[in-house]
Parts: structure tokens; sequence; C-alpha cells
């Protein structure tokens, strides 16, 4: 793969506004694994929080996690955003229903 760019497996999959004021926060699911992560407080200190408890409920009762748009939004630009880590962040970033927990 020399000279090639691999994208990060790594999909930003929600966001959630804290109730507390304590701040936005993401979790990911790594595409090829399914494991997830947060980048708040509470999971850097113990690799578990309520965000991605959240995201893996449904992951558990569903098969996968579905990102809420808007009925507007086409598919194929969530579709063409999956091809790289970044642009689909930016993708749930603008588009994705945000949950408060």
């Amino acid at each position: 793969m020399k000279g090639q760019f691999m994208s990060s497996p790594w999909r930003t999959v929600q966001q959630f506004i804290s109730s507390q004021g304590a701040g936005v926060f993401e979790v990911e699911v790594d595409t090829n694994t399914r494991e997830t992560r947060c980048n708040c407080p509470a999971f850097f200190k113990k690799k578990t929080c309520k965000h991605v408890s959240f995201v893996e409920f449904r992951i558990k009762n569903s098969g996968h996690y579905s990102i809420l748009v808007p009925n507007e939004i086409p598919e194929e630009m969530a579709m063409e955003a999956n091809q790289d880590a970044e642009t689909f962040r930016e993708f749930v970033v603008h588009y994705a229903k945000i949950e408060v927990l």
C-alpha cells in the first residue's frame, strides 16, 4: 500500500450535549470491529460512559446505529461522506440529531 493513504475505520456516529452543561461529546464506532469510544472525561477514566452505553444499546437492539438526519438530506450525501472519517464527522456535525444526556 505504499503511497496510499488508508482512511481511519473510526466514524463519529453521535454527538451529545451534556445535560449538566459539561460540554459536547462525540461517540465514534470502528467500522471494522464495532468497538466504541467517546471523548468525554468519564470514558477516559473508565473506558465506558453513558454516551457509549446509549450507542451500544441501539447497536445491540438493531444490529447497527442509525444516524438521524432530516428527510431532505439525500442518502447519497451520507454515502459519499462515509469515504473519509473527517468528512463523515462533518456530515454528522451538520446534519445529525444531537442527543442530550
